[in-house]
């Protein structure tokens, strides 16, 4: 999947996109100290640990960058185990790595993480990308003194700018991430290494053959990797590109609201825990926010923890209760897991993980499971309401979704099986399902492990639109209550559909009601964050990113203007209208303590979110969270928060 988020002011370029941390041996590079600059280097440089961050060019000092630009003196100690050595790609063996299916010459630059800007590395380079078979392919960057290799898949984050002729992709070693970016001489080399990247990388992913799919399918793959333009009237109402709900200050610093263990954070010690089951839980799991009464839910091991807004005090969170102790009807213990609420908020449906084809019902007014309802022989992958807002409701029925068929669910059958036998579509061959959602008039997005996405006006016939698979599964899917919009989760970016028709007779419609002409597609913003970025918050918390369920804000009767997500400790807001204005930077995050297990909207608002911790629960501002920057994704950051 590839994302046109990239911007070039003066020297400094804003960048994204993380790196393969266990590509083959050939991934990591050979580094070389030579007078042009730094490549990679065999006998690298370690600065001395006990130096001041200040005093210290962090990660760049010991790669001899070109001009020196954070302007410190080389140290002389040395060390065996900060690089690893590589596999050298000699260009007369390029034959051996398989077969190239395209070379360019281009210009490499690297990302200095101290300055915050690229510098150029390699004047004269050339990128190569090679088929070696099974679907897997390879990429190169070769110079006099650098070589650079790494198997394609999404680790490597690549990110693409027209404008700048460039090319932006992370690449990992030895666990350290790194920056790099490609610009090409002319707009012809650019164009036509994007369109052999995005084949290979749509190949790469998919296992399939590019010459499988339709033309209208290639096309939409291509589509999605061009760079988003700035139209007017596809901006949300937009109010002179005014942010309410997310701050715009250039110099964001740290301040004491940062500290979320002040008064915010509700500790699950709250669970009637005591230290040593603390320690054994597995932690908390989920979020569920209500619709209807000033309420939170979170699931922790077999309990849920209630909580609720302070009176006193709107951004202070306070404890309620625990339920512990979850059992079935047959007393067995019952670790909830799909949790939603149901029924006005009165009562709360969950899965155990042993039994997908049975459904649980909780009343929260008696705190016990007090039905159980049974899917036959349909393994239940996720549940939603009929209608996106149905929880306000009374309304009973709920949708079911298993790898290959879509139901009603009607606990009223006087059957075992709750199944709707008549209000049930079901495929011939596994769809392999994962995700479902509806809007407020009760449209259904259905997204699969194969990255497809079917969109339906109504329960039972076929689909009015399918949207094609941009190489990731879906793990998430949610709609604006309008059906104008869609959301999907993959594991390192979103995908933002606008669901409007712009042409042909269905002009005006939405893909929910009218089937897109054969040559529009689905216009799709691929939200990722930045290489540059990525680097800050991989080094910062030593693993990859991988997005948790994303949401939009909504309320009924409210326009959805932000979305939310998180990854490791920083939960993440992109502003919709940024997007669509193709801003360089469209998002703000929040650091906290441990990982974020699940964020939300609060119901109604898109100036406040619920932030489920490990083990704490919080609130938040959206207008608290800060533009991403060095200070903000890696505080205090050092050459041993790099590479020690």
């Amino acid at each position: 999947m590839v994302s046109d988020k990239i911007k070039i002011e003066d020297e400094e370029l804003v960048v994204l996109e993380e790196v393969n941390k266990d590509a083959r041996k050939k991934e990591v590079s050979k580094q070389v100290n030579s007078d042009d600059g730094l490549v990679v280097i065999e006998d690298p440089v370690v600065v001395d640990r006990n130096v001041e961050d200040d005093d210290i060019v962090v990660k760049f000092e010991s790669l001899n960058v070109k001009g020196n630009p954070s302007g410190v003196e080389e140290s002389g100690n040395e060390s065996d185990d900060l690089f690893v050595d590589a596999a050298e790609i000699k260009k007369e063996d390029e034959e051996s790595i398989g077969e190239l299916l395209y070379a360019s010459a281009c210009q490499l630059y690297i990302f200095d993480s101290v300055a915050e800007k690229f510098v150029l590395q390699e004047s004269s380079a050339k990128v190569s990308l090679y088929n070696i078979g099974k679907f897997d392919f390879w990429f190169a960057v070769n110079s006099n003194s650098t070589e650079l290799g790494t198997a394609i898949n999404t680790n490597i984050n690549p990110t693409f700018n027209a404008s700048k002729l460039s090319f932006i992709f992370n690449y990992s070693f030895s666990s350290v991430t790194l920056s790099y970016m490609l610009v090409f001489e002319n707009k012809s080399r650019y164009n036509l290494f994007k369109a052999e990247w995005c084949k290979i990388f749509w190949m790469s992913l998919s296992k399939r053959s590019w010459a499988d799919i339709t033309k209208e399918e290639q096309n939409y793959v291509l589509e999605s990797a061009i760079e988003i333009e700035k139209q007017l009237d596809e901006i949300l109402d937009s109010d002179s590109g005014q942010e309410r709900n997310i701050s715009e200050d250039s110099e964001e610093e740290e301040s004491e609201e940062d500290d979320e263990h002040s008064k915010r954070i509700i500790s699950s010690v709250r669970f009637e825990e005591s230290e040593q089951d603390k320690s054994a839980s597995a932690g908390n799991r989920s979020l569920n926010v209500a619709f209807k009464s000033n309420r939170y839910f979170v699931v922790r091991d077999d309990k849920v923890g209630v909580f609720k807004k302070a009176e006193d005090d709107d951004m202070e969170m306070e404890f309620v209760t625990a339920i512990t102790g979850i059992k079935t009807l047959h007393g067995k213990r019952l670790d909830p897991y799909s949790p939603m609420l149901y029924m006005e908020d009165t009562s709360l449906l969950m899965q155990e993980g042993s039994s997908s084809n049975k459904i649980f019902k909780m009343d929260l007014n008696r705190g016990e499971i007090v039905e159980e309802w049974s899917t036959g022989d349909k393994n239940v992958v996720q549940y939603c309401p009929s209608k996106k807002f149905d929880q306000t409701t009374s309304e009973q029925t709920f949708l079911g979704l298993s790898d290959k068929a879509l139901f009603r669910i009607d606990p009223r059958l006087n059957t075992p099986n709750k199944v709707v036998q008549d209000q049930s579509k079901e495929y011939s061959t596994k769809t392999n399902f994962t995700s479902i959602g509806t809007s407020e008039n009760g449209y259904i997005a259905l997204g699969s492990a194969s990255g497809n996405i079917k969109l339906y006006d109504r329960l039972g016939i076929r689909a009015k639109t399918s949207i094609p698979s941009l190489g990731q599964e879906i793990k998430h899917i949610s709609s604006s209550a309008d059906g104008r919009w869609l959301l999907a989760v993959c594991e390192k970016s979103l995908l933002l559909m606008d669901l409007t028709i712009k042409t042909g007779k269905n002009e005006g419609g939405i893909g929910f009601l009218k089937s897109f002409p054969a040559a529009e597609n689905v216009k799709t913003y691929i939200l990722t964050v930045s290489p540059e970025h990525t680097l800050y918050i991989e080094d910062f918390t030593k693993k990859s990113l991988s997005f948790t369920n994303a949401y939009f804000n909504t309320g009924i009767g409210q326009k959805e203007e932000t979305i939310i997500t998180s990854t490791g400790p920083f939960a993440i807001i992109w502003s919709i209208d940024k997007v669509l204005k193709n801003d360089a930077v469209p998002y703000h995050v929040r650091r906290y303590k441990s990982d974020v297990v699940e964020d939300n909207f609060e119901f109604g608002s898109a100036s406040e979110v619920v932030v489920t911790l490990k083990n704490d629960v919080s609130l938040a501002k959206t207008e608290n969270f800060k533009k991403p920057s060095k200070k903000v994704l890696f505080p205090n950051g050092n050459i041993n928060d790099f590479y020690g």
